[in-house]
């Protein structure tokens, strides 16, 4: 009874370790992420909302993880054509041709991460269903220059608060892998 006891305490223990993990980024190397004050995200009638079905509800948590950590990081918003970045979000659900899709809008090419343009600092391997993915999109090019990829482990059983408890953790982890920006002289 008392084995049966212990070993029911420590898994809780042991997932909870095991779900801080590590989100993996793919960055270019030519783009300046030190002079990156602003950021955006696509106005909801843009291609990069239909490039995803998203309820509105998971969409605007979302939103608001991002919009909480930028903000933290000291970014100001700003309307998508004033904007250094652009921040777009896909949650990979699967659904046949999506994600193509959802990277032909951001332009993201998965083979070209072999090119040694592109950097990282967090091992940044293939996502599966259920991952959560960022892009910073250059609005001059209208292309991804950073990528961060993240496993959010949603339960059918989460509730409202678990679910965005889980997915501002998620943001949170990634944006902080933004590539250091140098400090500016006083």
């Amino acid at each position: 009874m008392l084995k049966i006891l212990v070993i029911a305490l420590l898994i809780p223990l042991l997932s909870a370790c095991s779900s801080n993990r590590s989100a993996g980024v793919v960055y270019h190397e030519s783009f300046d992420f030190s002079q990156v004050k602003s950021y955006s995200l696509y106005n909801r009638n843009s291609p990069f909302t239909d490039s995803q079905n998203l309820i509105d509800i998971r969409r605007n948590a979302i939103e608001i993880a991002i919009e909480r950590s930028m903000g933290n990081q000291k970014f100001n918003y700003t309307v998508p054509e004033q904007a250094d970045v652009i921040v777009t979000y896909y949650l990979l659900n699967g659904i046949p041709g999506e994600y193509d899709k959802y990277n032909d809008v951001v332009r993201f090419c998965v083979q070209c991460l072999r090119a040694n343009t592109w950097q990282t600092t967090k091992q940044y391997s293939n996502v599966t269903k259920g991952s959560l993915i960022l892009d910073l999109v250059d609005p001059k090019q209208k292309r991804s220059v950073w990528r961060s990829a993240y496993q959010l482990d949603i339960d059918v059983k989460d509730n409202s608060a678990e679910l965005n408890e889980k997915i501002q953790q998620a943001v949170s982890l990634m944006l902080a892998q933004y590539p250091q920006r140098k400090s500016q002289p006083n």
